[in-house]
C-alpha cells in the first residue's frame, strides 16, 4: 500500500505550501523588521535631512509605505495562493483521507499521537488564519482591528510549526525513517 504522504498530489501540494507559507513568513519578517514603516520613515528623513530637506514626520511616513506598499500586496497574493492550496489539500485529504492517523485512534504511541495532533492543529490555526485574512479584507469594518490581531499572531504558530515540523523531519531521518526527505521529493526511498 502505498504511503498516502508520498503521493504526487500530497508532495506537490507539501512543497506548494511550504514555499508559499516560507514566503509569507519572510514579508511578514520583513515588514515587522528593518522595513517597517517607522524604521523606513526614520531612514528616508534622515537621508533628507543629510541632502539638507526636511520633511513632516507623516510625509516621510507616507512615503515609506508606498515603498513597502508593492511588498505587501505580494503577501496579499502569496495569502490567496494558500487559501487556494488549503482548499487543494483538504479536497485530496478527502479524496485520499488524511496523511497521518487521527489523534484519536486506539493503540497509538505517544510520539504518533502528538505528531498527529500538531498537523491537526497546524491545519486548523492556517484557517484560522486564512479565515482572519478574508475578514479583514472583506468582513465588516467593526470587526477589522480584532481580525487583524489574530492574523497576526498566527506568526507564533507559524514558527513554533516550522521548528517541530523541520525537528520531526531531521529526527525521523536520522532514526527510524531513514529516506523519509528523498520520499517528500521524489515520492521513492533512496536505494
Amino acid at each position: 500500500m502505498e504511503d498516502k504522504r508520498f503521493s504526487l498530489a500530497s508532495r506537490l501540494i507539501h512543497w506548494a505550501m511550504a514555499f508559499t507559507f516560507l514566503y509569507l513568513m519572510l514579508t511578514v519578517f520583513l515588514r515587522i523588521g528593518f522595513m517597517n514603516s517607522h524604521a523606513m520613515s526614520d531612514t528616508i528623513s534622515h537621508g533628507l535631512t543629510e541632502k539638507g530637506i526636511t520633511a513632516d514626520k507623516d510625509v516621510t511616513r507616507e512615503i515609506a509605505h508606498h515603498i513597502l506598499h508593492p511588498m505587501w500586496e505580494t503577501h496579499e497574493l502569496a495569502g490567496y495562493i494558500m487559501l487556494g492550496l488549503y482548499i487543494i489539500r483538504m479536497i485530496i485529504t478527502f479524496k485520499q483521507g488524511a496523511a497521518f492517523p487521527s489523534p484519536f485512534k486506539a493503540g497509538m504511541s505517544g510520539k504518533d499521537r502528538f505528531k498527529s495532533w500538531v498537523y491537526v492543529i497546524f491545519y486548523v490555526l492556517l484557517a484560522v488564519s486564512l479565515v482572519s485574512a478574508l475578514l479583514m479584507e472583506f468582513g465588516p469594518q467593526s470587526i477589522g482591528h480584532e481580525m487583524e490581531e489574530l492574523h497576526e499572531k498566527g506568526t507564533a504558530y507559524m514558527i513554533a510549526f516550522i521548528l517541530l515540523h523541520t525537528a520531526g523531519v531531521l529526527g525521523a531521518e536520522l532514526g527510524g525513517e531513514r529516506g523519509i526527505v528523498s520520499k517528500m521529493i521524489s515520492g521513492n526511498k533512496p536505494q
